[in-house]
């Protein structure tokens, strides 16, 4: 049986081992490199990279590319938890205060001595279980071209096989400066057959927080589910409560000898607006891991 396994980090879920036993010996699979690739007729672009460096397990440096957007950070740590993740020129510092449980209560984004968002999360504790539920963003700096004051994540679990429990919905409301609403729902597909690239990573929350210092980055679940996802719906709300978006997208996954997956092909169609094209489109992301048992 795989055994969960954690270097100092905070793990938002604790649950069986997968329905297909992945090694004899508990190997660990710690997800080094993510691409992302929007794929256009016979071309395909590069639309997000992501690179995680470690040292004796522990995350050390983490990079994030997208075609607006370049950064990397490196970590500090206390005790054996990360205190804070900062640019090489400690112009952008992300600190992390823990509770007496030593879960990530809060964090702080600065830029150059500015503070532009403020996190809160909270935690359900059922038993030997614990799972983020809210997360809340706070700007206190707008983003450049943004009118969005607040984010308020929001996540759900549910049993997906025996014994085996996963995030399985995220909803994300957006709070403007005239005090309007807007609201985003995904709804995963969840399957514990195999692996989310991040199953053994034993820091998600803070990789979570990570892609928040991205203003535009919504998708968090991903880093917080440990197991397969085989498709989601995607549905925006606008401030009538009217659906302005709704999108369906099925992965094609293949898989690595410990279940993890090696490269994902996303096929996504539009349904709302009616008049989208193109109406379906298609994306591929490719995983690379450092392994040792």
């Amino acid at each position: 049986m795989k055994k969960w396994f954690s270097y100092g980090g905070i793990v938002p879920i604790l649950v069986a081992c997968t329905l297909n036993d992945p090694t004899p010996a508990d190997t660990v699979c710690l997800v080094t490199e993510v691409v992302r690739y929007q794929q256009k007729d016979d071309n395909q672009q590069e639309i997000g990279r992501q690179t995680f460096a470690y040292k004796n397990g522990q995350l050390a440096s983490y990079t994030s590319k997208t075609p607006n957007r370049s950064i990397a950070f490196r970590f500090a740590y206390v005790g054996g938890k990360i205190a804070s993740a900062y640019t090489e020129d400690r112009s952008i510092v992300l600190s992390l205060d823990y509770n007496a449980l030593e879960r990530v209560e809060k964090a702080s984004y600065v830029v150059n001595n500015k503070e532009q968002s403020v996190f809160s999360l909270f935690y359900d504790s059922v038993d030997r279980t614990v799972r983020l539920v809210r997360l809340v963003e706070t700007r206190v700096t707008l983003p450049t071209n943004s009118f969005i004051a607040s984010r308020t994540f929001q996540f759900s679990y549910d049993t997906i096989a025996r014994n085996t429990v996963d995030l399985v919905s995220q909803s994300v409301q957006n709070g403007y400066k005239d005090g309007s609403r807007t609201e985003e729902e995904l709804t995963f597909e969840q399957s514990a057959d195999n692996h989310s690239p991040f199953y053994d990573s034993g820091q998600a929350i803070v990789l979570a927080l990570l892609a928040l210092t991205n203003p535009t980055e919504a998708d968090v679940a991903r880093y917080l589910q440990r197991y397969d996802c085989k498709g989601f719906t995607r549905k925006t709300r606008d401030t009538n409560g009217l659906i302005t978006l709704q999108e369906s997208s099925q992965f094609t996954t293949q898989y690595d000898v410990n279940f993890n997956p090696l490269q994902a092909v996303q096929r996504s169609h539009l349904s709302v607006p009616a008049d989208t094209f193109p109406a379906d489109r298609n994306y591929r992301q490719t995983y690379q891991y450092d392994c040792v048992e």
